[in-house]
């Protein structure tokens, strides 16, 4: 994926890399503002979706966030690792509580 990976890879980290590969590169052929739009959907439609329905959506949005994070951790300064748990957590909290009755 990147140059800037570190040289001592744990075998599991170059698997996900290997076979995350072919999404990435599809992922890549799609315009930009449709990816974003495709994220906006899944969030306002886990948001908007009653109860279960609306969580199965944002646990997708959560499990493809996630994803992203791992591809990019080795290279992610401290701050921006933060930020991007917080903002999953947030999500996957957001699912709970929908998928609870509470949200």
């Amino acid at each position: 994926m990147s140059s800037n990976r570190p040289q001592n890879n744990p075998g599991g980290r170059k698997q996900l890399e290997d076979l995350s590969r072919g999404p990435l590169q599809a992922l890549n052929r799609v315009p930009r503002p449709l990816v974003v739009i495709g994220l906006a959907a899944f969030l306002v439609a886990g948001l908007l979706l009653p109860g279960a329905i609306g969580s199965v959506f944002l646990v997708i949005l959560g499990l493809f966030l996630l994803w992203l994070i791992a591809l990019s951790w080795p290279v992610l300064p401290t701050g921006s690792k933060v930020m991007r748990i917080v903002v999953v957590l947030l999500v996957f909290g957001a699912a709970a509580m929908r998928a609870t009755g509470r949200g």
